[in-house]
């Protein structure tokens, strides 16, 4: 009988611990600066700056987090008169620490971008932010990220040279998990 317990109980421990896992849901809107970089002759490298939005979709299990990321951003760049306008798909990978904080990573597999006649695509880079999780409902969100496109074309034109960024961003998104 003792011996029929003591199973009762192990199963009991095994099977009874609450396992779940969530889905993450995470819109976020922020505020993009960097460098537009480039080795084409002509052109010049420019700091950028301007809004973001975008979001997160993935699995919450245990503070680790796994997921896809999309990324929209409406850039200035500085002497010109052409916005860059670039568009990201990210895997991330990331852990949510009992306490106020949140870090992640994650590689950018899909990226265009055009600005005035240019345009850029075959985009990848990567990501790695950290996130400040104590008020309650939102994030504030610090994240730098580098892409550099291999294709670039002017009109019909493809140019044999690289071009990419790399940017900080700042921004607040607000995680549901259910």
């Amino acid at each position: 009988m003792k011996k029929i317990y003591q199973l009762l109980l192990l199963l009991g421990l095994v099977f009874g611990t609450n396992a779940r896992a969530d889905l993450l849901i995470e819109p976020l809107v922020g505020y993009s600066f960097g460098k537009f970089t480039t080795d084409a002759a002509g052109y010049d490298d420019a700091t950028i700056n301007g809004t973001s939005y975008g979001g997160r979709l993935g699995y919450s299990n245990l503070g680790f987090q796994l997921g896809v990321d999309y990324l929209n951003s409406n850039m200035n760049v500085k002497d010109d008169n052409d916005d860059l306008k670039a568009s990201e798909w990210a895997g991330f990978v990331g852990f949510k620490f009992p306490i106020l904080l949140r870090v992640y990573a994650g590689y950018i597999f899909s990226g265009t971008a055009s600005q005035g006649n240019l345009d850029f695509d075959k985009g990848t880079g990567a990501k790695f932010g950290i996130g400040f999780t104590g008020l309650p409902f939102v994030n504030i969100n610090l994240e730098y990220r580098k892409i550099s496109y291999d294709e670039t074309k002017v009109g019909s034109l493809e140019l044999n040279s690289d071009f990419g960024y790399n940017a900080y961003m700042l921004s607040i998104s607000l995680p549901f998990t259910i």
